[in-house]
């Protein structure tokens, strides 16, 4: 009887293990890559805050977009934080990295809707597919390279190497003036500026200079 009752039990835990390993499995091929891009939001722990609202966008093409809320506290305003530039898939460590301006930033995805940033605190930074959130419309701080041709432009992002013409407005002539005094015409010349990004339907249609701020002979993406 004990005998008998030891045999099924290993049975039992066979099977259990069996469907065990059969979901890690399945959690890797129900994930395809395919199935990674979009928008993720959420708040992030933060010491002497209430949390800051993090919301990331990942394109289909390779590109992100991430911005960061922190909330006014005592002495300080609240203030966004961007960053942008090319997210992929490192299959060895089963994680998405982010490469932009400064550290790589690596999510594990336990579901298809959720990403966990790794970091070294015991708190855990959670962002969720946000389905309905805008496209990424804010103004923020970009350099790369800007190619004037005729009456209009071409502005090449260095950090995520997105290339789109710039539309015409005062800025733009404030910048025109600025690259025949002190650009080479016929090839692209480095520029910092503050712009944003238009979408139409998830597709990037072109770009807006808020405010110009330099144009650099001696500099390119590699800077």
């Amino acid at each position: 009887m004990v005998a008998r009752q030891r045999l099924l039990m290993v049975i039992i835990l066979a099977l259990i293990g069996g469907c065990g390993a059969g979901r890690d499995d399945d959690s890797r091929t129900n994930l395809p890559l395919s199935s990674l891009p979009g928008v993720y939001a959420g708040t992030f722990p933060c010491d002497g805050c209430p949390g800051i609202h993090t919301r990331l966008w990942l394109q289909a093409d390779g590109r992100f977009f991430i911005n960061q809320h922190y909330p006014a506290v005592e002495g300080r305003q609240a203030t966004n934080a961007y960053n942008l530039g090319r997210w992929h898939w490192a299959e060895g460590d089963h994680a998405l990295e982010l490469n932009g301006a400064g550290p790589t930033r690596s999510f594990s995805r336990p579901n298809a809707d959720t990403l966990v940033m790794r970091t070294h605190s015991n708190l855990e930074h959670r962002l969720v597919r946000e389905p309905d959130a805008p496209d990424f419309s804010a103004t923020i701080r970009m350099a790369g390279m800007v190619n004037m041709r005729g009456g209009g432009a071409t502005f090449s992002e260095c950090l995520t190497g997105l290339v789109v013409p710039v539309e015409k407005n005062r800025e733009l002539t404030r910048l025109r003036h600025q690259y025949r005094s002190v650009g080479e015409r016929g090839r692209p010349n480095y520029l910092e500026l503050e712009g944003r990004f238009q979408w139409s339907g998830g597709v990037l249609q072109s770009m807006t200079i808020e405010r110009f701020i330099t144009i650099k002979l001696d500099a390119d993406c590699s800077s």
